[in-house]
C-alpha cells in the first residue's frame, strides 16, 4: 500500500520526477501504466507528484515496465528508501511550513529580497519573538516557543550546514540577502533587540567565510523590485536533477505565501535582482545603521 505524506520532502519530489522520467523514456502514458498494474489512473500520477510513496514491491513492478538497466535499479531502491524518510523538522511540523521548510533546506543558493522585516534565516531569537509577538499577540506561549526552536534549527542546518549535529560548509546554502535600508530602521522590539540584531547582521558582513551575503538598497532608488510592489520573495537554487529552480512570495499567513516553479517568473525576478544588486554597495561594506543608532 502506498504510504500517505504530510507534505513531499524534497528527496521525494525527485523520486517522482525520476519515475515520469522513466515512464516518459519507455513511450508510456499515465493511462496505459495504470491499467498495466491495474490501477486507477490517479494512483501513478501521484507517485509521480510526489503525493504518496509507492512500496518497493510496486517500484519493482514499474522498472520493469520501464526496461530498467539491472545497474540502475539499486540506486532507484536507494532514492526511494530516502523518499520514505520524514524531513528533519517533522519535530516540529504543527508549526513548520513545510512546503517553505523543505526547499529551503534543501537549497544550494538562495537569492532574497526583504523590503519590510529581515528575513528569517538573519533574525536572532528576540528579533523573531519581538515580530512574532506583533503579528499575533495571543499565540500559545507553548506554540512561540516551538516556532523559536524551528528558527533556530533552520539556521542551523541551512546557514552552518549542520545536519545531524554535524557543521559542514559543503553542506550549507549561500544566502545572498537585498535589503532596504527602511527594513534596518524599523524598530522590531526594543533598542536592545535591534542592537543586538544589528550586531548579529554585521558579524555575518565582516566574516569572510560566511555562507551569508547582505546588500543594502540606498534609500529612494527606484529599483525594479521596488516598483513591482512584489513583497519579500526568494528564489531557491537546488542541485538536484530535475529540481528546477523556486520562486518564493511570502505572505503575512502561510496561506498566503506562493511557490511557483514555473521558468518565466523566475527568471524575471532572477533578473530583477541581479539589476537591484548593482544599485547596492557589494557584500562586505558595512551596514548604513550601526548598534549605535538604537542605543
Amino acid at each position: 500500500m502506498s504510504q500517505p505524506r504530510s507534505g513531499p520532502t524534497v528527496a521525494l519530489r525527485c523520486f517522482g520526477a525520476d519515475l515520469r522520467r522513466r515512464r516518459e523514456a519507455a513511450g508510456m502514458t499515465l493511462q496505459g501504466v495504470a491499467e498495466t498494474i491495474k490501477k486507477d489512473r490517479a494512483t501513478p500520477a501521484r507517485w509521480e507528484n510526489a503525493e504518496t510513496v509507492p512500496n518497493p514491491r510496486m517500484v519493482a513492478v514499474l522498472l520493469d515496465l520501464y526496461s530498467t538497466p539491472a545497474a540502475e535499479r539499486t540506486e532507484v531502491l536507494r532514492a526511494l528508501e530516502e523518499a520514505k524518510k520524514p524531513g528533519w523538522w517533522h519535530p516540529w511540523r504543527e508549526v513548520a511550513e513545510v512546503g517553505v521548510i523543505d526547499l529551503e533546506s534543501a537549497a544550494t543558493g538562495i537569492r532574497s529580497y526583504a523590503p519590510g522585516v529581515l528575513p528569517d534565516l538573519l533574525q536572532t531569537t528576540e528579533y523573531a519573538e519581538a515580530l512574532m509577538s506583533l503579528r499575533n499577540p495571543y499565540e500559545d506561549p507553548a506554540v512561540r516557543r516551538l516556532r523559536l526552536e524551528l528558527l533556530e534549527a533552520r539556521k542551523a542546518h541551512t546557514i552552518e550546514g549542520r545536519h545531524g549535529g554535524v557543521a559542514n560548509n559543503e553542506n550549507r546554502a549561500g544566502l545572498w540577502v537585498l535589503l532596504e535600508k527602511a527594513t534596518l530602521r524599523r524598530r522590531v522590539g526594543g533598542p536592545g533587540v535591534m542592537t543586538r540584531q544589528l550586531d548579529y547582521l554585521e558579524a555575518h558582513i565582516a566574516d569572510v567565510g560566511s555562507s551569508v551575503a547582505i546588500q543594502v538598497i540606498p534609500p529612494g532608488v527606484p529599483h525594479p523590485l521596488a516598483i513591482s510592489l512584489c513583497g519579500h520573495l526568494e528564489i531557491l537554487r537546488f542541485k538536484e536533477f530535475g529540481m528546477g529552480e523556486r520562486l518564493i512570495q511570502i505572505g503575512l499567513h502561510p496561506a498566503m505565501t506562493l511557490i511557483t516553479d514555473d521558468s518565466d517568473a523566475v527568471e524575471n525576478y532572477r533578473m530583477a535582482m541581479d539589476v537591484t544588486s548593482g544599485y547596492a554597495p557589494p557584500r562586505f561594506t558595512p551596514l548604513p545603521l550601526t548598534s549605535k543608532d538604537f542605543g
